[in-house]
């Protein structure tokens, strides 16, 4: 009775996580040497540029989801206000992806539902996150201060 929905998902999660993988290969990652361990699901991680990606699958209840995100700069000591008018103004030009903060990182990340995912989407969203963590963290950094995500 507990965790049944988790049971018959699994094979779908499966075949989610061998898509991402494949994904990983065409686009020259080695998915063996980006993977991560994660406490649900399965996880990777690889560098486009000077931004690092993570991407997700996971199951929760019933329903599992493709979660691709990228910590691309530390917040500023000083300035918010004008930085975050930015990230707005940039969210309404992305496709598929957001911008968002969490603690003091600001992510570009996109999460959906593994229901109807296909591989062409499932490239189409590892890859505009990727382009977007990689050309916006420069770019912010340069404009609002603050420093690039995994660097001291």
């Amino acid at each position: 009775m507990f965790g049944r929905g988790k049971k018959q998902n699994q094979p779908r999660v499966d075949n989610h996580a061998a898509t991402v993988e494949s994904i990983l290969l065409q686009i020259g990652i080695d998915p063996v040497q980006a993977r991560m361990n994660t406490q649900d699901g399965y996880g990777w991680n690889f560098r486009r540029g000077s931004a690092l990606i993570e991407i997700y699958i996971s199951h929760q209840d019933t329903t599992g989801f493709l979660q691709v995100l990228s910590p691309i700069i530390y917040l500023p000591a000083t300035g918010l206000l004008p930085l975050y008018r930015h990230l707005l103004e940039v969210n309404l030009q992305l496709t598929n992806a957001a911008l968002g903060v969490y603690t003091d990182t600001v992510y570009v990340f996109s999460e959906r539902p593994l229901e109807g995912l296909d591989p062409v989407e499932a490239n189409n969203i590892i890859n505009m996150v990727a382009n977007y963590a990689d050309d916006l963290d420069d770019k912010l950094v340069a404009e609002f201060g603050g420093r690039l995500y995994g660097r001291i």
